[in-house]
């Protein structure tokens, strides 16, 4: 029995180191984000999982790369809130970023909190940590899907969690396509791969959503799977909209085209490595 416990504890020990070892090497692999006296650290998040044993056991043994590369906790996220406060972090709405980038100056320490999907965890973890801190944060909503369950495995929010979310004054809301957001053969996201003209009225399908719910006259999206290519662009525009945002690990400015704008995915990882060593936030005065 005490030499089963030791192997046990052995394995358990070697695990860790593993994972470690892992964490660190992937740490290193990141490159620091250029820095720019004018521009805009675009924050996107996934999921913010519970913080408690079973989830922490996953994301520590489990494979799945949504865990890993798309998830904070509960408590990492509301750590990573407090110390963007502590750094003096200037927190933007979407409309703000959208005024800052016409206007060609960002304020000094620019953050913008986003969210794809908008899976119910966004609304049991993250909605009351930002409403606790007063941060504003704009979620992206893959509208024909709204309060869908198992879409993909996630359960999304309900229209009434989402009005109660506006209704705070702290959330807006954009497009994530309508019915676009899947994945076709060899990974290709199917909001690239359909004709022109349905993905037009795609997104007008979306923007008419938003409006006839929230009241909101839409004029952005979020890319599924933060991908886009340049010849999809005249299709997008056609819809209306005039931001599109993508997943690049790049800061936001004046001079970044309006439809190609990056946002930084984050996990505990990335904020330790990217966010947290940029320059912005260690090379300006108050």
């Amino acid at each position: 029995m005490k030499t089963t416990k030791l192997i046990i504890s052995l394995l358990l020990v070697v695990t860790f180191t593993l994972i470690a070892y892992s964490h660190n090497t992937e740490a290193k692999a990141k490159k620091k984000l250029d820095y720019s006296d004018n521009s805009l650290l675009a924050l996107n998040y996934h999921r913010v999982r519970k913080d408690n044993l079973y989830n922490n056991f996953l994301l520590n043994f489990s494979s799945s790369k949504e865990l890993k590369n798309y998830s904070v906790s509960s408590k990492q996220f509301d750590s990573q809130i407090k110390w963007l406060k502590q750094h003096h972090a200037r927190f933007l709405t979407l409309n703000e970023v959208i005024k800052y980038k016409k206007k060609g100056k960002f304020p000094k320490r620019s953050v913008w909190i986003n969210f794809d999907d908008m899976n119910q965890d966004i609304y049991d973890n993250a909605y009351p940590i930002l409403k606790k801190h007063k941060v504003p944060s704009t979620g992206f909503v893959i509208t024909q899907h709204v309060g869908s369950q198992d879409f993909h495995n996630l359960n999304l929010i309900n229209i009434n969690q989402l009005k109660e979310m506006k209704d705070s004054g702290l959330w807006e809301f954009a497009s994530h396509s309508n019915n676009l957001h899947d994945l076709q053969k060899h990974d290709k996201p199917k909001f690239l791969t359909v004709p022109q003209k349905q993905l037009t009225e795609d997104i007008k399908d979306s923007n008419q959503y938003l409006h006839q719910t929230f009241n909101i006259n839409n004029k952005a999206i979020a890319y599924p799977y933060g991908q886009m290519n340049r010849s999809s662009i005249p299709a997008v525009k056609k819809a209306g909209i005039k931001y599109g945002f993508t997943l690049e690990e790049k800061p936001i400015t004046p001079n970044t085209n309006n439809y190609l704008l990056p946002r930084i995915l984050v996990n505990q990882n990335s904020f330790n490595k990217l966010i947290k060593r940029w320059d912005g936030f260690h090379n300006e005065e108050k």
